[in-house]
């Protein structure tokens, strides 16, 4: 049982001492100032001990113990200091007729005990149910039946809300793994069905901030892949239908690095609808407001120095203020690949996306490859055909290989050659053929002082050429070629 501190004027000392005889017999230790102070010990400190001690703080309310100047107010004041709110802690009682203001607002804080009968037997009841396990608290007829009603509100609260709870539930989940089966097709470049099961989504959760930012990324990956010459017509047009809008609401609701994504990939988006015919479009001024609010942004870089190199034709300077671009795209240290990709598809593609056959831009190609292998960086299964290219129709074909060749040194050149075309991962039934990729090989190895390695490419080319009986005019060209390589070299 807990301790009880009983506050009372000594007018009400019998009340006070029956009081306490009830509550000690109920199991509670009781501290009255007279009856409960050694002789000699300090009176202020004890009682102020007494009260810290005490878990309820009975005040027998009187004309005499609320009048200013009674200790009782003392003993009150320290119960005040204890608690901030009275309430479970104080008990006033009301032992006889008392103003109402001239109660303290500290009592009057709670619900007072007026007794209707046995003014011993309620104090000791009120303390029990005041010092009673929480439990039993609320098992109190005047408690149990305000508990049972909101017990019955919550319960049907919570059932009548289950079944939406439970749809809700099943919505997200839906939605989670239709994003999830989205972003496994985008990720094998089925932007078509990965675009679907987006749209499947939103219906289900229209509102859903999972499913826009899948739209965005997946708009932004789907634009990426366009405008390289591999898709046209109704494909793109229907490309540019779908993520244009989603972009066009990202610029005007994202923040930070995501704004500055989605209005490079506006501006592409720009782009994609010049090739279908529109005009007076300002790609640049999307690529610029993204550089505004990101300058290292990779897309809007690698993107504007694509659009250098689109629109201006024949410029050297174009060339250098395009690069500049590209090197940020590079620097910016994500998407690398990507960067690299359109910068080596806009040096070697017109406006109208066909061979530029500029060999200026196909020696600058060919600088970008040699800074990739400089860097470690991947060689990506697109760069190997597109190179080729130039070789084939520059060297194979028209035998000018000096034009572009002074794009690098002969010894880099020599190297990145060989970084891009292993022999060993040539396929006998795709371009280069083996007697063609040695006829560059010889050519380079030659200009780079491998005078060994340049006579090993021409005797094996020579061997080719008679064992595959090459007889176009083109490899007719190359035997006589490497026929008078070989008497110059072994001269």
């Amino acid at each position: 049982m807990g301790a009880v501190f009983l506050s009372y004027s000594s007018e009400q000392s019998d009340a006070a001492t029956r009081i306490e005889l009830s509550l000690k017999e109920d199991g509670h230790s009781v501290f009255r100032d007279r009856s409960s102070l050694p002789a000699g010990e300090g009176y202020d400190a004890r009682i102020r001990d007494a009260v810290g001690e005490c878990e309820v703080f009975v005040f027998l309310v009187s004309r005499e113990s609320v009048v200013p100047g009674r200790y009782t107010l003392t003993e009150l004041g320290f119960a005040e200091r204890k608690w901030s709110s009275p309430s479970g802690h104080v008990l006033p009682v009301i032992v006889e007729s008392v103003p109402r203001d001239s109660i303290p607002a500290f009592l009057r804080a709670v619900t007072m005990l007026s007794p209707k009968g046995n003014l011993t037997a309620e104090v000791t009841a009120a303390v029990a149910f005041m010092t009673a396990p929480w439990w039993r608290r609320m098992l109190a007829p005047r408690r149990l039946v305000p508990v049972l009603v909101a017990i019955a509100i919550l319960a049907v609260t919570v059932w009548l809300a289950l079944p939406t709870y439970l749809d809700r539930r099943a919505q997200l989940a839906q939605v989670r793994e239709l994003v999830k089966q989205s972003r496994s097709s985008a990720d094998k470049s089925r932007y078509p069905e990965a675009w679907k099961l987006l749209e499947e989504a939103r219906a289900v959760a229209p509102a859903s901030i999972e499913v826009e930012q899948a739209e965005q990324q997946l708009a932004m990956e789907w634009l990426r892949g366009a405008g390289l010459g591999r898709w046209t017509g109704d494909y793109l047009q229907n490309l540019v239908d779908k993520t244009r809008p989603v972009l066009l609401k990202a610029v005007n609701e994202a923040k930070g690095e995501r704004l500055a994504d989605a209005l490079a990939h506006a501006g592409w988006a720009e782009y994609l609808r010049i090739l279908l015919g529109a005009t007076g479009l300002k790609t640049v001024e999307y690529y610029r407001r993204s550089l505004d609010v990101d300058p290292r942004n990779v897309y809007a870089h690698a993107m504007w120095g694509f659009e250098i190199l689109r629109v201006v034709q024949g410029e050297d300077g174009a060339i250098a203020e395009a690069r500049k671009h590209f090197a940020a795209a590079v620097a910016a240290g994500r998407e690398r690949e990507y960067a690299r990709e359109l910068e080596i598809s806009a040096l070697l593609r017109t406006y109208q996306q066909t061979w530029a056959g500029d060999p200026a831009r196909e020696g600058e190609a060919i600088k970008v490859a040699n800074e990739m292998r400089l860097a470690s960086e991947t060689r990506p299964f697109w760069l190997k055909q597109r190179l080729w290219n130039i070789y084939h129709f520059e060297v194979v074909t028209s035998d000018r290989l000096e034009p572009f060749s002074r794009a690098l040194p002969p010894a880099e050149h020599l190297a990145t050659f060989l970084w891009l075309f292993p022999e060993k991962e040539l396929d006998p039934n795709q371009s280069p053929a083996l007697f063609q990729y040695l006829h560059v090989l010889g050519q380079l190895q030659e200009r780079a002082g491998d005078r060994a390695g340049a006579l090993d490419s021409y005797r094996r080319l020579l061997a080719e050429a008679t064992a595959k009986k090459y007889d176009s005019s083109d490899s007719i060209t190359i035997v006589d070629h490497a026929k008078a390589a070989l008497k110059r070299l072994s001269g």
